[in-house]
């Protein structure tokens, strides 16, 4: 059998979550459900159905998954989180989840840490963090993620290493982009038979709908401290849900990076590992007066300048390019802008220059 791959989105649990963080209403959240096993899926005569490269095909599972080094004592891998779609053909909230585990592959163990992805059917989306150790429900990780964020997922036995007593674990994530880490220690008996890397429709009650993630990559897997170098045929799993979606892995770049592209039945989308895509520069402005107080006659220079910009303009005075100087000659105190453009937006800045009292000498001016 399968492993059991459900994540039991318990009330609780997404209540604390979501009570920083509240989705669209239209949002309808999963509250409990059963445990049951993931299967693969069968050809007339009984037999695991195999894709045209080898890999397993299973209902909610997309990714790659080792056994050859069993036991497996350590996994990990970095991963992006998708921009995900609803596109409307389920008529309900649509899911993704991303994680790294350890047992679970022919096996009814599995711990496992990663990223949950939700958007409703009027495209409003949320992200968060989880981990979970079978049969028991996810556990939210109470930081924020969003699409586009580079996580690092890790776990790591540390004491009683062995298939046949309670191991401890150490559980870590981090977010790159966003720039938080966090760790938790648990108990659990795993089989540790495999380790897995994987993207999946979550379960409630049956398959849920996989949101159109379009595709998804994952770099530097690690199982036992190694590269696992997998190979489509031999570690492969491809995903066909009953709603008609698709999640394809791609072929591994030097047997530890891949992507999944997500399709529609009956053709699954070809897929080609790819790189992590990196947010568009932020445009950023800049600007000072030197001297910031002056008297009527005098000048003061204003300085500017910017990162990321095609083009910057000047609110109280003439900009010219994308950073310079321009002298101003204000008769009151004046506030001065300028305004930078870029691929990603505009940014601006402000400076205000003083005009102080002329100094007196008794009743008369100095």
């Amino acid at each position: 059998m399968y492993a059991n791959a459900v994540h039991v989105l318990c009330t609780a649990a997404v209540a604390a979550v979501l009570a920083t963080a509240p989705v669209a209403a239209d949002t309808v959240l999963p509250t409990s459900a059963p445990h049951v096993p993931l299967k693969p899926h069968r050809n007339p005569d009984g037999s695991a159905k195999r894709g045209p490269r080898g890999e397993i095909v299973t209902g909610y599972w997309s990714g790659y998954a080792v056994t050859s080094a069993a036991p497996y004592t350590s996994a990990s891998g970095t991963f992006q989180v998708p921009e995900i779609k609803n596109d409307g053909a389920s008529g309900q909230i649509e899911w993704i989840a991303q994680w790294v585990g350890i047992g679970g592959y022919f096996d009814a163990t599995l711990v496992q840490l990663g990223i949950f992805g939700m958007v409703s059917p009027s495209g409003s989306t949320y992200y968060y963090p989880w981990y979970e150790l079978i049969p028991a429900g996810s556990v939210p990780v109470p930081h924020p993620v969003m699409a586009g964020d580079i996580i690092t997922a890790s776990l790591q036995c540390v004491t009683e290493c062995s298939p046949n007593q309670v191991q401890t674990w150490q559980l870590t994530m981090a977010d790159e982009t966003a720039g938080w880490s966090w760790m938790q220690t648990v108990q659990y008996q795993s089989s540790m038979v495999s380790a897995e890397w994987i993207l999946e429709a979550p379960w409630l009650n049956g398959e849920l709908p996989l949101a159109d993630f379009a595709q998804a990559a994952f770099a530097n897997i690690e199982a036992n401290g190694l590269n696992p170098n997998v190979s489509i045929a031999a570690n492969g799993i491809q995903m066909s849900d009953p709603w008609g979606e698709t999640s394809n892995p791609s072929y591994p770049l030097e047997g530890d990076d891949f992507s999944t592209c997500w399709g529609r039945a009956p053709n699954y989308t070809a897929c080609v590992a790819d790189t992590f895509t990196s947010p568009p520069p932020t445009t950023t402005a800049s600007l000072s007066a030197s001297p910031k107080k002056i008297t009527v006659g005098q000048s003061s220079t204003l300085t500017w300048g910017s990162t990321d910009a095609s083009s910057c303009t000047g609110r109280g005075f003439a900009a010219s390019g994308t950073s310079g100087k321009a002298v101003v000659h204000p008769t009151v105190t004046t506030a001065y802008a300028v305004i930078c453009r870029g691929t990603d937006g505009s940014a601006k800045a402000t400076a205000t220059v003083t005009i102080r009292p002329a100094p007196t000498c008794g009743k008369n001016p100095c």
